[in-house]
């Protein structure tokens, strides 16, 4: 399903740099926990990340690898890939691709090769063909790699998402995104000739300590509509007066699909 936010809301570094920041103030460690779940594979292993935005998951992963190993990075954002490539360290080589993985020329690279790992996180349900991407990924695979998918679940966000549909519609993409996406990932994953799923559950909460905090992040968000801006705020800013925080749920669901 296609979001009706622009090209440029999607491909903002600005905006995805301030919601990152905005998740660290979180009851538990989603980088420890993305670490804790990277899969068997070899320590020179061929990894590639699909919308690898500002490469969060590449400095995380790749330290978990030998210099024999090799990690591509793809983006549509050229601005995100130049911050990558001036603030990776790791040992493995790293290659970025600009391009989108919905295009088959984004996968030239690995014509002459096969991968052990192909993951996404928080990126693939900007596909404008899941079905052809997941196909795109089984193809770039060895046989017995991994297809990994990190994403939101449902109950994701209820918090301020009951406070924003009174106000205005939340676009049916969204809704898509917390409940349909990943079991459309399985099922399309199951289609195309992947044997096994692994999932894993990572139930967490995002604290904001005031109703300024929560409307930085909405703003930089793609839920954000001009307008009701004083009554988000000040239906946020009850919830911190009593609370002593705005806490939002962050259901996120890990899914390894073994080829």
């Amino acid at each position: 399903m296609k979001t009706n936010a622009s090209e440029e809301d999607v491909k903002s570094t600005s905006m995805l740099k301030t919601r990152v920041n905005s998740n660290k103030n979180s009851s538990k460690d989603f980088d420890e926990w993305c670490f804790q779940q990277i899969p068997e594979i070899p320590l020179d292993a061929k990894v590639l990340d699909l919308g690898c935005g500002n490469g969060k998951q590449l400095h995380l992963f790749s330290r978990a690898f030998s210099s024999k190993s090799g990690f591509w990075g793809m983006d549509i954002s050229r601005e995100s890939l130049d911050d990558v490539a001036k603030t990776y360290t790791s040992r493995p080589k790293l290659e970025l691709i600009e391009g989108s993985f919905d295009k088959e020329e984004s996968y030239s690279a690995f014509s002459s090769q096969k991968l052990d790992l192909v993951y996404a996180a928080y990126a693939l349900y900007y596909t404008k063909n899941l079905k052809n991407l997941i196909k795109n990924a089984y193809n770039s695979l060895k046989t017995g790699g991994i297809f990994w998918v990190i994403g939101p679940n449902s109950g994701t966000n209820d918090e301020f998402l009951k406070i924003l549909r009174p106000l205005h519609e939340v676009e049916p993409f969204m809704d898509y995104v917390f409940d349909d996406f990943m079991p459309e990932v399985i099922e399309l994953s199951k289609e195309t000739g992947f044997s096994s799923v692994r999932p894993s559950m990572l139930r967490n909460k995002v604290f904001f300590p005031s109703a300024d905090a929560f409307m930085n992040y909405l703003s930089n968000s793609l839920f954000y509509r001009s307008g009701h801006d004083d009554k988000i705020l000040m239906a946020v800013q009850e919830v911190v007066d009593r609370e002593g925080v705005f806490a939002v749920s962050k259901n996120i669901l890990s899914l390894q699909i073994r080829k």
